[in-house]
């Protein structure tokens, strides 16, 4: 049985630590003691050029406000929540035009809360969250271990001298699609069951 802390696998396991500790970081941080700077009617009408002064902003994002990303992963039931500053495209939109114009610079959003100083949405997530491994068949007809390490997309982290054509028939088709694995050691155990 080989060692799992050999070269080949420390890869893996330093990967696995990186995903974790992505995962437990807080979604929404906030700096402590800091307050919202009150706005005068003079600064409201400057960071929304175009409307009257006076006129309801409760409507529109403000050019300063927060969009909160809840990203939910379907294949593993999981969710990740992120606090970032609105995108330029986005800021300063009545909810209305907010939701029409969404999915064209976050695809797949739908708006789930929204006011001026910060709007929620939801994307639903076709891959696993980053905890989890994938293993796949290539283009070359090898198997690749696949990991979420954006948190938005599948990147392969590891090729393997494992074909295909090694894995019994009905499994095949799975793995075309791609197999999930809750660790590391699981995947391993099926990889080495493979070469055995």
């Amino acid at each position: 049985m080989k060692r799992i802390f050999s070269s080949p696998y420390r890869f893996l396991i330093a990967a696995a630590v990186l995903a974790a500790i992505l995962c437990l970081l807080p979604a929404r941080v906030d700096a402590p003691g800091q307050e919202e700077p009150v706005r005068t009617a003079q600064q409201e009408e400057t960071m929304s050029p175009g409307l009257p002064a006076g006129a309801d902003l409760s409507e529109r994002t403000d050019l300063d406000s927060y969009l909160h990303r809840t990203l939910y992963y379907a294949p593993c039931s999981h969710s990740v929540q992120r606090r970032e500053q609105m995108p330029t495209a986005l800021a300063g939109l009545t909810r209305q035009a907010f939701e029409s114009e969404v999915g064209t610079v976050i695809p797949g959003a739908t708006v789930t809360s929204f006011s001026a100083r910060e709007v929620d949405i939801a994307v639903k997530m076709e891959i696993p969250c980053p905890l989890h491994w994938v293993l796949k068949s290539g283009e070359d007809g090898m198997l690749a271990i696949l990991q979420n390490t954006s948190g938005e997309a599948l990147e392969v982290v590891r090729s393997t001298d494992v074909p295909l054509s090694r894995v019994a028939e009905a499994e095949q088709a799975t793995l075309t699609e791609g197999r999930i694995f809750d660790n590391v050691q699981a995947l391993e155990g099926y990889l080495e069951s493979l070469s055995s």
